[in-house]
């Protein structure tokens, strides 16, 4: 069995109950790291909280070929009752989806604090009240920004270090806020994106209504 565990948004605070659980519990904890660093931000997180062996998993930002995800399964499925902990929560871009259709044994969920949701009340906003409507999309489908922000009230752009410049227009047309590393060391928070950061988040106010 793998509990599939979210670490939150990069603040060791914001890790819940239930994960924290899991990690103490565990023998052995996977974790994503990036292959251009040595070590992982999911990785100082688990570190925070439990002794057990910490192994790690490469991936790529944005793209990890099959055999490397293939392979990645195999240990994860013949490693018997293991942790798998990654930033964010596992229903919104994991790491853990993209190897899920190549396991061989059963997992279940531990949810995680979303940087969805976690980078608008570091700055202090709310998303959406009532019956306001919120989109998420990736800064790599611009095609669907438009349709969005004439569709919804607020829309959430995630891993924002694409299209910075068409993000920024929009930041500037529309109104909104952008949000590096919420709840991390070097958190920022700006009107328009002025660095290039996997872990940015834009908010951009919709014409939904």
């Amino acid at each position: 069995m793998i509990e599939v565990v979210g670490l939150g948004p990069g603040d060791p605070d914001l890790v819940t109950v239930a994960a924290v659980k899991r990690l103490r519990g565990a023998e052995v904890v996977y974790v994503p790291v990036s292959t251009s660093s040595e070590r992982g931000l999911a990785e100082r997180i688990v570190r925070t909280y439990t002794e057990a062996e910490v192994r790690r998993i490469p991936f790529k930002m944005g793209h990890t070929d099959a055999e490397t995800l293939r392979r990645a399964a195999r240990e994860l499925s013949s490693a018997g009752d293991v942790v798998y902990a990654q930033l964010g929560d596992p229903a919104l871009y994991g790491t853990f989806a993209k190897l899920r259709q190549y396991l061989s044994t059963s997992f279940r969920y531990v949810p995680g604090v979303t940087s969805v949701t976690a980078c608008a009340l570091y700055a202090g906003r709310e998303l959406v009240s009532g019956d306001g409507a919120v989109a998420v999309v990736p800064a790599t489908r611009q095609e669907l920004l438009g349709l969005a922000l004439s569709h919804f009230d607020v829309v959430v752009v995630v891993k924002a270090n694409k299209n910075i410049d068409i993000i920024n227009a929009a930041l500037r047309r529309r109104g909104g806020i952008a949000v590096k590393r919420c709840y991390m060391d070097d958190a920022t928070i700006s009107q328009e994106i002025t660095w290039n950061d996997y872990f940015t988040t834009a908010y951009i106010w919709g014409g939904g209504r």
